[in-house]
């Protein structure tokens, strides 16, 4: 595995767009990384970033950057975070959990034999799984929490609830951004062609999104509307006794 460069950070557009749509204003993030481009999110959310690399944290100005070195298990001798330390510095509670390391020859694998340190009951992104190895891992993950998995250019999202269309085409869009800025010999190296069979296209999605809101914000007022609401309570008998004979 290698280290992505700097101009390739996906920390950009569509993770940022993922983060708002997953989590509301004030949530705590979790972010295995190294808390590139994250900084504009700061004035949103609560990012608590745990870093295995000195160097990063030496050069961040934020109380919220910590380090938690390296590692080989003594399970399986994957080589990760410190667990025991990771374990005792992760906050109570927090709203979502970003995956963006280690970095480099260490990998993510680690993730897998540590699950059970993260509260699973939050949206999870993991990032880079424009990789074999990562794709994997998003995809073991999903598996083994039995959650549905949604996966963009560059990143996964597994969460513990079914995302709307507008969410899925908001974060589409700005992933799509990124795309865009992509050459053909960066991308060459994880597609076996750089020419889509459809047009990368992120007007497409730009359009689709005020249909959806429209639609979504209808939604929120039917739900919250008394008839709605009477309707609901004057059908729940009839919809227990569905549930019951149902599971016989």
């Amino acid at each position: 595995m290698f280290q992505m460069s700097p101009q390739h950070s996906p920390n950009k557009g569509g993770i940022r767009s993922a983060i708002s749509q997953l989590i509301p204003n004030g949530a705590v993030v979790v972010e295995l990384g190294d808390r590139i481009g994250l900084d504009s999110l700061e004035d949103k959310f609560q990012i608590l970033t745990f870093d295995s690399n000195d160097t990063n944290i030496s050069f961040s100005n934020s109380d919220k950057h910590m380090h938690i070195p390296i590692v080989a298990s003594q399970i399986s001798g994957t080589e990760w975070y410190d667990s025991e330390k990771l374990g005792r510095s992760l906050p109570k509670h927090y709203d979502l959990l970003f995956v963006n390391g280690p970095q480099g020859r260490y990998g993510k694998y680690g993730l897998l034999e540590n699950i059970n340190l993260f509260n699973s009951e939050i949206p999870i992104i993991i990032n880079d799984t424009i990789r074999e190895n990562e794709a994997g891992i998003a995809r073991e993950l999903a598996y083994k929490l039995n959650r549905p998995m949604y996966v963009f250019w560059n990143f996964s999202i597994i969460s513990p609830s079914l995302l709307s269309r507008l969410q899925i085409a908001t974060v589409q869009r700005e992933a799509i951004r990124v795309l865009e800025g992509e050459n053909d010999s960066y991308l060459s190296g994880f597609f076996s062609s750089t020419k889509p069979l459809r047009t990368i296209n992120r007007q497409e999605w730009h359009e689709r999104i005020p249909g959806y809101k429209n639609k979504n914000e209808a939604y929120i007022r039917l739900k919250s509307s008394k008839s709605y609401q009477i309707g609901i309570l004057l059908t729940s008998p009839f919809r227990f006794f569905s549930r019951f004979f149902g599971r016989r």
